[in-house]
């Protein structure tokens, strides 16, 4: 298991449990307690945990969010299939909005043989595609923040006020079938908020750990999505509320 995805499976216990010890974590991970004491010290950093003798607590809130390197390596396999499901609504000519993170980021993998027109706010978005010829690419300015690794800011949301894309993209940190897609930071949210009125034709990529999670700034309802994208590991009730909200979820497979 790597860094990352270590990190992120110590945040995952956190939030289950609250808090953690140093010693049961090295057993779980089998790793040394001074790297388990690391992982801890990065999470602090964040701002998500306050280290204690002997663990660590969680810090608990609506707006807290862990940093784009600490998600990225999560949930990969979800993500892959999500974005693969995604890619097969983008046509050629299209012009398509690609939100920051971790998951709409995959979608670049999928969408490398279309000739396109892309904007984006993502850094990442755009060292994938930036040397494919086929790919007009269009980069939103604005102020870099390091938890979404792309710009987010006034700047970004009046950049954004100028389009009326084919398809937009999003993705959420939080998302509710009745309360609908939620993330921590406010500007973000804001931007969000812009991109989604600046596509035709909206797409929210979540997966399934993302349902019933609940986060302070709200940018999306539901019924906002004209596609909701998710895996095939959701469990069978939401599934089922969503077919009676007449929700238009989609299943990506494997």
């Amino acid at each position: 298991m790597g860094t990352s995805s270590r990190r992120m499976d110590i945040f995952n216990l956190l939030q289950k449990n609250k808090a953690v010890e140093v010693s049961e974590l090295a057993r779980l991970f089998n790793v040394s307690t001074m790297t388990i004491r690391r992982d801890l010290e990065m999470l602090e950093k964040q701002g998500l945990v306050t280290k204690n003798y002997g663990g660590a607590q969680l810090n608990q809130g609506a707006a807290i969010e862990p940093s784009f390197t600490l998600k990225q390596k999560t949930q990969m396999n979800c993500k892959s299939a999500i974005a693969k499901e995604a890619a097969r609504f983008v046509q050629d000519g299209d012009s398509i909005l690609i939100d920051c993170g971790t998951t709409t980021l995959q979608l670049c993998r999928f969408i490398q043989d279309k000739r396109i027109t892309v904007i984006t706010n993502s850094w990442p978005a755009v060292s994938y595609l930036q040397a494919n010829p086929k790919i007009k690419l269009i980069l939103a300015p604005g102020i870099y923040s390091s938890t979404s690794n792309g710009v987010i800011s006034a700047m970004t949301i009046d950049f954004f006020h100028q389009f009326q894309a084919d398809k937009v993209f999003v993705g959420s940190q939080g998302f509710d079938l009745k309360e609908g897609a939620t993330v921590p930071d406010m500007e973000d949210c804001q931007v969000k908020r812009v991109l989604i009125k600046s596509g035709r034709k909206k797409f929210l990529m979540i997966d399934h750990e993302k349902f019933n999670t609940h986060y302070l700034c709200r940018h999306a309802a539901a019924s906002e999505f004209d596609v909701i994208i998710t895996d095939n590991q959701l469990d069978a009730a939401l599934r089922a509320e969503a077919e009676a909200l007449k929700l238009p979820l989609i299943l990506a497979k494997d």
